[in-house]
């Protein structure tokens, strides 16, 4: 049984590869015994010259689309602070509140809500996919648009995109930020050898670009079969706070993740307590 003298993660080691909020992940999973071996994989920056974001800003504002897509609450924020830059905030805004508006999920909804933009719908599963689903599915708040404007999260789902050109919609993209390497003195191929060798026995992602860049240091270290192999037997157990981040696991074939219900940093921390208990009282 768990006590608070035997947290539900004593003697076990959890890696974390996330570079936002890892101090946060790490600290909560050590108040529930666990040993974190810190590994950042990659991190957010903003992208290297913010005149192609003032661009969409300015078309925007100029000729507003029907419908727009925000997909993080991190990137709607620095869009937002770009326009505000140059003094161009509160028309952007203007313009937001006057168009439909639909959020990935509740964090961007978040973003929008306390700029008082009007959310028309926000995602269940965390997939750009499913806004796109509403939009060509003629969702009412809609109706239809002959212009959609999509906010990219770091790498760009260009599947989606083209979904929405197909069914002859105009799309405009703002990438307000990307992905950059956060692997410093090479911590990605060392855990690897680490999760190979059975010393780890958690490995958390919160972003699906994350899992991505483990399986390039794997390459790199002739080491991918036998980390998938780690990964797909459970001797090391991969955990994704949700659909999206999972899917490149599955697609390797790693198909017992952990993923929490709710796509929450707290629920992630308390699916890998659930599964350690589960699993210390097999």
């Amino acid at each position: 049984m768990t006590t608070a003298e035997h947290p539900a993660l004593t003697g076990l080691t959890v890696a974390v590869t996330a570079h936002r909020r890892a101090a946060e992940q790490g600290g909560a999973f050590e108040r529930h015994g666990a040993r974190v071996l810190h590994a950042p994989a990659l991190k957010l920056a903003p992208v290297d010259e913010d005149d192609a974001v003032l661009a969409t800003v300015r078309e925007t504002i100029a000729t507003p689309p029907d419908a727009v897509l925000v997909t993080t609450g991190y990137g709607f924020d620095r869009w937002l602070r770009v326009a505000e830059q140059e003094g161009l905030g509160d028309e952007l805004l203007k313009t937001l509140r006057g168009v439909v508006v639909m959020a990935r999920g509740a964090k961007a909804r978040g973003q929008l809500q306390a700029k008082g933009v009007t959310c028309a719908y926000t995602g269940a599963s965390g997939r750009t996919a499913e806004l796109v689903d509403r939009v060509l599915a003629g969702d009412p708040a809609a109706q239809r648009p002959a212009t959609v404007t999509v906010q990219v999260h770091g790498t760009t789902d260009e599947a989606q995109l083209e979904r929405l050109r197909a069914d002859g919609i105009a799309v405009r993209v703002v990438a307000p930020y990307q992905w950059e390497s956060a692997d410093e003195g090479s911590r990605l191929a060392g855990l690897v050898r680490d999760v190979v060798a059975g010393e780890i026995d958690y490995v958390t992602f919160t972003a699906a670009p994350a899992v991505d860049a483990l399986f390039d240091a794997a390459r790199s270290v002739g080491a991918y079969d036998e980390l998938v192999g780690a990964l797909r037997e459970g001797r090391c157990t991969a955990v994704a706070i949700g659909p999206v981040c999972v899917q490149p696991l599955e697609e390797a074939g790693i198909t017992n993740a952990v993923v929490p219900e709710r796509f929450r940093l707290g629920a992630m921390v308390k699916a890998v307590c659930d599964h350690a208990r589960e699993a210390a009282s097999r």
